[in-house]
Order: C-alpha cells, then structure tokens, then sequence
C-alpha cells in the first residue's frame, strides 16, 4: 500500500494556523505581523499545485467541475451570504477587519481557476523537463509578483499592472509541482533558503521600525516577492525535513485532522472573529495585541475546527460547507 506523503499535512496545517492568526493581526491592526504571515496564502496555492498537476492522474473537464468547482462554488455562495448577514449585525465589523466583507472570500474563484486551468497545466507538467519547469516559475515569479510589486512601490500601479499577477498565482501553483518533484542540487537549496532568509530578516525588519517592510496593498500582499519567496523556502524545508523521518501517530493524527478541517477553518474563522471584535466593542474592552492576538487565534482555531467538525458530519451538504 502507498504510504502517504506526511509533509503536505504538515505545512497545510502550518498554513492553516498562519491564516487564522493572519486574520486576528488583522483585527488588532498589525501590519507588521499580517506581512510577516502572508506567505500562508501563497503556500496553499503551491499546496494544491503540487496535486492537481500530477499527470499521474487523469480527471475530466466534466468530472474537474463538479467534484470540485461546485464545491467551491456552493461554498462562495453559502459564505458571502453568511458574511454579508453578519458584516450587517455588527455594524461593518467583517468588513472593517478584513478589507471588505467578501474580500478573504474571493480566493475561492481564484482556486476555481487554477482548477480549470490545471487541466491544461498538466499537459505541460507532464512532458516539461526539469529546466523547463524551472523557467515557467521563475519567469512567472517576476512578472507576476517582482513586477507588479515595484509598480506599486513606486507608486504607477496601474489596473494591467494587477492583471500581471494573474502570472504570478499561475507560476505559484506550478511551483508546488515543481518542489515537489525536483531533484534540486544542494547550490540550488542553498540560494533559495538564503532568498527566503533574507525576505524573513526583511520582513522582521517591520516590526523594528513600527510598520511594515512591504506592501501592505491587500491585493499584492499575499503575492508579494518576500511572501512567495518564504512560502517557497519553507516548502522544501518540511519537505526535506520530514522526507526521512517517521512520525508516531499521536503527532500524525492531529496533523492530518487539522489538514482535513484547514478548508472549514478558513471559511469560518473570521465570521467568528467579528462577532468577537463585535462583543469586545460593545463591552468596551481594549486587549493588549500581545494577549489579544494569541488568544484569539488559539480560541479560534479550536471553535472554528470543532464547527467545520461537525459541519462536515452533515450528510451530503457537508463536504460543501466545510
């Protein structure tokens, strides 16, 4: 029997628990923290690369849009309902936290066109050699996340200058296929660990200074080169980490159910972060970012798990839901 591969379990959980503290910095107003953990965002991407371009397997079109494009689909519509009824009672705090109620939403669209396209990707995927795979990510990364970032920097963004990144989350989701499958030299390693070192000593550098050291554009801030580049050394880290190792199952366990329950987490957790926001408003109280943002995201993950749980167990919707 194949064994399962541990270490994709592993950095979706990781980006899981990233996401939901993502969103509470957020909430509290750090910006330092939400670009020090935007690289959760693109790691989900490669993450879903790394699968659905294995040319090892085939799916239909047909086949492609209803076991997974009407999930998401179902699962956009239910949940912008849910956010929108609840951005309301709580007088715009959904929206106030997260740049729009339905902003953390639209990554669900951006996933059912990856999805699409993988049927296309994989043909690619399937006859390119090594370099060639290597050139498409690299050549994607810096048209579709270097470019677009220094435009905004400097201020000229323009809206094709947006459509670029466009490349940028095509050249992620290939990356996730290419890292899991390349036999990268130790040079290779090495100058990309330093490439992400450095993005995550620059990345710090925000908390030094009071403000970020990046984009904090919500559009470009989960493809910005520091986010990709720390999401890309951390891949091949667990990877390679874990590629030797055997973990008993007490460890294994509650990873692979925290990987399973990842997609409920994230549809879930911010409805539950502006209730609480709501209520903390309400009652006046004022928590410190270091207690508050801990503790929320903690609280949220275990309330949030437990629902995306239970909501799963519903016969037939449920795998649409969470």
């Amino acid at each position: 029997m194949k064994r399962r591969m541990v270490y994709p379990d592993v950095l979706r959980a990781l980006s899981c628990i990233a996401v939901v503290f993502l969103s509470v910095s957020m909430a509290a107003g750090k910006t330092a923290l939400s670009g020090l953990l935007a690289w959760a965002v693109p790691l989900f991407v490669m993450l879903s690369g790394m699968f659905f371009l294995d040319g090892s397997w085939y799916i239909s079109p047909r086949d492609m849009a209803r076991k997974y494009g009407v999930r998401l689909l179902v699962s956009y519509i239910v949940w912008i309902v849910i956010a929108a009824v609840v951005n309301q009672t709580t007088g715009g705090v959904l929206e106030g936290i997260l740049s729009g109620q339905g902003l953390y939403l639209n990554f669900l669209f951006v996933m059912i066109i990856l999805y699409a396209l993988s049927i296309v990707l994989r043909v690619f995927t399937r006859a390119a050699q090594p370099k060639e795979l290597q050139f498409a990510v690299i050549f994607g990364y810096v048209i579709g996340c270097v470019y677009p970032f220094f435009q905004i920097q400097m201020g000229t963004i323009h809206l094709a200058d947006y459509a670029m990144m466009g490349f940028g989350l095509v050249a992620v989701f290939v990356a996730g296929w290419y890292l899991r499958t390349a036999m990268l030299t130790r040079k290779q390693l090495r100058i990309i660990y330093l490439l992400g070192g450095i993005c995550l000593l620059l990345t710090l550098r925000g908390f030094w200074i009071g403000s970020t050291a990046f984009t904090t554009d919500p559009a470009m801030m989960i493809l910005s080169p520091d986010a990709v580049l720390i999401a890309t050394a951390l891949f091949l880290v667990v990877k390679n980490t874990l590629s030797g190792m055997r973990l008993s199952r007490k460890v294994l366990r509650p990873i692979a159910m925290l990987s399973q329950l990842s997609f409920g987490i994230y549809l879930i957790h911010p409805i539950l972060l502006a209730f609480l926001c709501y209520a903390l408003n309400r009652a006046g109280i004022i928590l410190p970012a270091g207690v508050f943002i801990p503790v929320a995201a903690i609280c949220l993950l275990i309330v949030s798990g437990a629902l995306a749980y239970g909501i799963r167990k519903i016969p037939k919707i449920g795998r649409y839901l969470a």
